[in-house]
């Protein structure tokens, strides 16, 4: 049975021929022929969208914008430590196999290994290459894409940055934010900065819970020790990758 695409080809025939048995067999045929380069050409925009390609699709898409799927010494290695460490395991317990333990970790030895990136995170690190292809370069600008915006995406709104004037800019992250995830935008060099201009620190401060100075709207001052309900600011951290 002939596919619609076929179809369509021999519903083209003129009328002198279009009741001919022979002429729609030779239309058909020729039509057969180009079907198959017809379903992939049809299909070719939605496998490459970054939003839909999906495995073997989505690498060529990365390939194309110029980040790999595999990156470098970026992901934080498990050792042996203590609770508060997300990174860390304690000891084993031989009554209960599922309990995880962890070598101690080695001076001499590299404390980052290899990070593969999944579909998810490797289509949100794509898109930030492709803004950061495209972005200004100016913290905000009204005709392209601004440094300021594409720091927004790329930490889902839990960052912003400050010119410092001085040909340096001042990354400020969310304690939220997963320090494995920041180290891969940095190696990546997806950070969106003007030529000759460098990140000079990054610091860890939340809005509304960091300590600061009254010219700062979303800092938070001292503590007040006749009000205890009132807002005590937390001091910021320095990014140390």
């Amino acid at each position: 049975m002939a596919s619609d695409f076929v179809n369509e080809y021999a519903l083209l025939l003129i009328k002198q021929y279009f009741s001919k048995p022979n002429a729609r067999a030779e239309t058909e045929l020729v039509a057969g022929l180009f079907e198959s380069p017809y379903n992939v050409m049809r299909d070719f925009p939605d496998a490459l969208d970054v939003d839909l390609a999906i495995g073997d699709a989505l690498d060529k898409v990365g390939k194309i914008v110029g980040v790999p799927r595999v990156v470098p010494l970026v992901l934080a290695k498990i050792a042996f430590g203590f609770d508060e460490n997300p990174k860390s395991r304690g000891f084993a317990d031989k009554f209960n196999s599922a309990v995880v333990s962890a070598p101690f970790f080695d001076k001499f030895t590299p404390p980052y290994t290899d990070q593969q990136l999944n579909d998810y995170d490797y289509r949100l690190i794509i898109k930030a290459k492709i803004a950061v292809n495209n972005t200004s370069a100016f913290i905000a600008s009204d005709e392209r894409i601004s440094i300021q915006e594409v720091i927004q995406q790329a930490f889902n709104g839990q960052a912003y940055v400050i010119d410092k004037k001085n040909m340096k800019l001042w990354l400020y992250i969310s304690p939220l934010i997963d320090l494995d995830r920041l180290r891969l935008l940095v190696t990546l060099k997806l950070l969106p900065k003007p030529q000759g201009v460098r990140y000079d620190y990054i610091i860890q401060a939340a809005p509304g819970q960091t300590f600061g100075f009254a010219d700062n709207d979303n800092a938070v001052g001292f503590g007040d020790s006749f009000n205890p309900a009132g807002s005590v600011g937390v001091f910021a951290s320095k990014v140390i990758l």
